[in-house]
């Protein structure tokens, strides 16, 4: 709740900061010039858009439990997969723009986005051992065999995920009436740039037994990315099919963008073994990021000042953190084999119905 409440205060925070920028120097033929070539706003007005739908994430998988080959080596022969992360759950977003006036000979829009999104995953698996193999898990500290727990029957291991995704960014474009690329397809375009804040918070429980009385093991984790940094975009207006324009009455956007983030991703984890006790396990990673995606609307307006829009977000990280665990490995030392941060890549992909309100005069959209 806390991230969330972070995470609205930020949006208002930034529109707050828009409203009270004050109007660059702009003449009236300038203000008619000066719309959005999405045709939401005119110089003067506010669009408040807020919505919200499906979202879909893919992290990097967890491997916690292991099979070691027996003959008191504790030579791991493989890493079990506990938990799968490609799930869908839910979340809003939200948005402010407002037309600051002109600068530098060109019209410039300000906005604030934000989003936040839940999902949550459970997994269940069984290693059974057989009489070359035996079936683990370590404590996250690496002692090598001194903190192992196992079991001559079944490891059972039930694993409990929940993420939540957010973000917010300060942005600001230019617009152009005239398409600056692909004429025959593109109406409009704009580009500008933004800074942006975004995080991937993770939480993380896993919990083993051998279908007996009582646990194995019991592990719990957070993993927590904040990204910080910026990104170019260049979109606009385009039509592939005139006839759900004049028809029916849809506009459809794109939007392109990608940056360069600073991620720092902390590790918190904490391990409770039958028989060997626990430990606690601190750690933390730095690393440069690459963030890029796209963004599809289609929006039909019903008033003067509202519309309804569907709007599907798909971005790319370059980095998300995965955790290597210690697995036991008698061979193992405490930087290679021990508990520590890898990367691998992440996608996320969003879907909202959206909610667009214009505050002002009582003409927000252009005449179709």
């Amino acid at each position: 709740m806390r991230k969330l409440l972070r995470l609205v205060a930020g949006v208002l925070l930034g529109s707050s900061a828009l409203a009270a920028m004050p109007a660059l120097a702009q003449t009236p033929l300038q203000q008619d010039m000066a719309m959005q070539d999405m045709g939401t706003m005119m110089v003067g007005e506010t669009v408040i858009s807020v919505g919200g739908g499906l979202a879909y994430l893919t992290l990097p998988d967890t491997h916690f439990t292991f099979r070691y080959k027996n003959g008191g080596n504790f030579d791991t022969i493989s890493k079990q997969k506990n938990d799968a992360f490609d799930e869908y759950g839910g979340g809003f977003s939200g948005s402010a723009a407002t037309p600051l006036g002109w600068a530098l000979g060109m019209p410039w829009i300000g906005a604030v986005h934000g989003y936040w999104s839940s999902i949550d995953d459970s997994n269940r698996n069984r290693c059974v051992t057989t009489n070359s193999s035996t079936c683990a898990a370590a404590d996250i500290v690496d002692t090598p065999g001194s903190s192992t727990v196992s079991t001559s029957g079944t490891l059972f291991s039930h694993t409990d995920r929940d993420v939540d995704s957010w973000g917010v960014a300060l942005e600001f474009t230019t617009p152009n009436p005239r398409p600056m690329i692909m004429p025959g397809i593109m109406k409009s375009t704009h580009w500008g740039a933004a800074f942006d804040v975004r995080g991937l918070d993770q939480d993380l429980h896993i919990k083993g037994s051998t279908g007996g009385v009582g646990e194995l093991f019991n592990y719990k984790e957070t993993l927590d990315t904040t990204y910080y940094g910026g990104y170019f975009t260049i979109g606009g207006e385009y039509s592939l099919f005139p006839a759900l324009y004049g028809g029916w009455g849809l506009r459809s956007f794109i939007d392109l963008h990608a940056g360069i983030y600073g991620a720092n991703a902390d590790y918190d984890g904490h391990f409770v073994g039958r028989g060997i006790g626990g430990s606690k396990l601190g750690l933390s990673d730095d690393q440069v990021t690459f963030i890029g995606g796209v963004k599809f609307e289609t929006r039909k307006q019903f008033s003067p000042r509202t519309s309804l829009s569907l709007l599907s977000e798909y971005e790319w990280y370059s980095y998300a953190p995965e955790m290597h665990y210690n697995d036991g490995d008698g061979k193992a030392n405490g930087i290679v084999n021990g508990t520590h941060i890898t990367d691998d890549d992440a996608f996320s992909e969003r879907t909202s119905l959206r909610l667009n309100i214009g505050l002002g005069p009582a003409q927000l959209y252009a005449p179709q």
